[in-house]
């Protein structure tokens, strides 16, 4: 690698990882107060959240890398172009092309992770993100029980917990009430009790204290008393609900899953087959895009010190934006319900993105060249230097100069 190589990468890697990091982390705080409100509303522990959020750095990093990469490329040339130093070099002998050769270089390493992303490190983060999220509403992280609330456990238990400390784990005012299936009853009140669980989460056990018993037979006529300082129970909980298994729907399949499930399957099967066709075209030209991004990115970037373009590097994007939005939302969603062919909404999408990259390409980059060759005001004939110094332009008179000596 050259010393221009070195250079334009250290040129496109400082904007490309810091838009990288700014977009990544711009994502993850505005689903973090999401997060936050849903643990506290389903009262699940705090410590949740950040395992939430982890599964989702591979989602918001898919997203973010391609707006990194372009962003950092495009500030590269564009600071190159502005500066002059893109004049010089390509004055030098190292045209555009040959600038891209690093660049590429570091694209290709980024296709290679966004495809390894994309088809097997998102799959079983969302799968793990989807069983988090449904712990916490289910009850497998803890039995919810609201404060100052009567609740039903089950069909025969019905409980009320007064003010609740979370350090101690103990909770006031305890109210519970056991019923058979013959008809009686056992209620239960104490002024504090601890609170835990079983490691399985399957029976709630009060440790209560100062509290009073009181056993009604099932006719309702008889009734005994029993005063105590402290008295354990423990409470049978509903079962909980087991989680589905990963691959039900194509976004938590690997590229090997579902590349077997079409060769097993074919159209018969319904929305599946095209569910799992629209994913595996989408993990194909998600990484695919990379190939195209430098262009488009050198098509924004480069322009002219006097007549610079601060739009261009907005319009270059949105453009990239608008894309990513369409593949995802409207590609592979009409793929994913059989309405379109893949190769007619996502690749024809792709092709139509591409040429549009090349033609911006040449309309920047040849307009800048041209640009530059036309305000010279320089004749560009080639000028004769004769054996004894003298000086032949090409002209008549230096012709005829020529001749006579």
């Amino acid at each position: 690698m050259g010393l221009i190589d070195r250079y334009i990468l250290r040129a496109v890697l400082t904007p490309l990882l810091l838009a990288l990091g700014i977009a990544g982390m711009l994502l993850l705080l505005e689903q973090m107060l999401r997060l936050f409100d849903f643990v506290l509303a389903e009262q699940g522990p705090v410590d949740v959240v950040w395992r939430m959020l982890a599964n989702l750095v591979p989602h918001y990093l898919g997203l973010a890398l391609p707006l990194g990469a372009f962003i950092g490329i495009m500030l590269a040339f564009r600071n190159l172009s502005l500066s002059s130093e893109l004049d010089a070099l390509n004055s030098s002998g190292a045209s555009i092309p040959r600038l891209l050769r690093p660049v590429y270089g570091l694209v290709i390493l980024l296709m290679i992770f966004d495809f390894l992303l994309v088809s097997y490190i998102q799959p079983y983060a969302r799968y793990k993100y989807e069983r988090i999220r449904f712990d916490v509403t289910s009850g497998a992280l803890g039995i919810k029980i609201p404060q100052g609330e009567f609740v039903d456990i089950g069909e025969r238990v019905t409980i009320r917990l007064g003010k609740v400390n979370a350090e101690t784990k103990e909770a006031g005012n305890i109210f519970l009430e056991q019923r058979d299936g013959k008809g009686g009853k056992t209620v239960i009140t104490a002024l504090s009790a601890g609170i835990s669980t079983t490691p399985d989460v399957t029976r709630l056990i009060l440790n209560m204290k100062d509290g009073r018993q009181i056993i009604i037979d099932d006719r309702g006529d008889r009734a005994s008393e029993l005063s105590f300082e402290t008295f354990d129970v423990e409470v049978d909980l509903p079962a909980i609900a087991v989680f589905r298994n990963r691959g039900t729907d194509d976004r938590e399949a690997t590229f090997d899953e579902i590349w077997r499930f079409l060769r097993t399957n074919d159209r018969s099967v319904g929305l599946a087959w095209h569910d799992y066709h629209a994913g595996f075209h989408w993990r194909l030209i998600h990484p695919l895009t990379f190939l195209v991004m430098p262009i488009l990115a050198v098509a924004m970037g480069v322009t002219g010190r006097r007549r610079q373009s601060n739009l261009k590097p907005i319009v270059g994007i949105a453009i990239l934006i608008v894309y990513h939005e369409l593949l995802e939302e409207w590609g592979k969603v009409v793929a994913s319900e059989g309405v379109l062919s893949p190769y007619i909404s996502m690749w024809g999408l792709f092709a139509a993105f591409t040429t549009l990259c090349f033609v911006l390409y040449r309309g920047s980059v040849d307009k800048a060249r041209t640009a530059r060759i036309g305000n010279t005001g320089v004749d560009d004939s080639p000028v004769r230097v004769l054996a004894d110094g003298a000086v032949d332009d090409g002209s008549a008179a230096g012709a005829v100069q020529g001749a006579v000596r």
